[in-house]
């Protein structure tokens, strides 16, 4: 995230073209639910990657110590959001769940797309 915090960075435009193009690909196949899974969960994702983003870029000035405990709370709690809407997805089914695991997988699906195309610029050279 960029100084300030409020403004999109290039990493959240992947994510959001990325999981566009899977949720209209559902669509086009018929796969409701789990299109349905991937909006929310990547909704859902994304509204706490950006609340945890706040507390790295640490707007406030807190000593670091104290932004560093603000930061793996923030991580536990988030973890436990994602796990929990995880586990309660199984209740709209086999679809729904693949589309929610798909939905909260976007971040790091989109950081390994951004990995593989430094490789591809630099020429597969460190």
């Amino acid at each position: 995230m960029e100084p300030g915090g409020n403004s999109i960075n290039h990493t959240e435009k992947a994510m959001a073209f990325l999981g566009a193009g899977i949720v209209l690909a559902a669509l086009i196949l018929g796969y409701r639910l789990y299109a349905l899974g991937v909006v929310l969960a990547a909704a859902v994702a994304w509204l706490l990657y950006r609340w945890q983003m706040l507390a790295v870029s640490n707007t406030d000035g807190v000593p670091p110590q104290k932004a560093t405990n603000r930061l793996i709370i923030r991580s536990l709690i988030r973890m436990l959001i994602l796990f929990s809407l995880l586990g309660l997805s199984i209740l709209g089914g086999k679809l729904f769940l693949l589309g929610v695991f798909t939905g909260l997988l976007l971040q790091v699906l989109t950081y390994m797309g951004q990995s593989i195309l430094i490789i591809f610029r630099k020429g597969g050279t460190a």
